[in-house]
């Protein structure tokens, strides 16, 4: 039987709320963005690019980073390229 291989993805967010030591309860509570939301960010059920500027401002405020660094900026096409 062979082995199968999974790559698995984390989000940005995910990855910047661990690194702060942070639970996604705390993150909301800092924030202001509700947990059902930030779990959706982080399970990449939600495209982080199309939320609104607010909410990732609130979010790297809260895990103090930039938006830079919250956003999938591989995923954002130009229309002007």
């Amino acid at each position: 039987m062979s082995k199968v291989k999974h790559t698995i993805h984390y989000s940005k967010l995910k990855l910047a709320r661990i690194r702060a030591g942070i639970s996604q309860q705390e993150l909301s509570d800092r924030s202001g963005v509700p947990v059902k939301s930030i779990g959706n960010l982080e399970q990449l059920r939600r495209d982080i690019n199309r939320c609104r500027v607010d909410i990732v401002f609130r979010l790297a405020q809260a895990l103090g980073c930039s938006m830079e660094d919250l956003l999938d900026l591989e995923k954002i096409s130009y229309k002007n390229e």
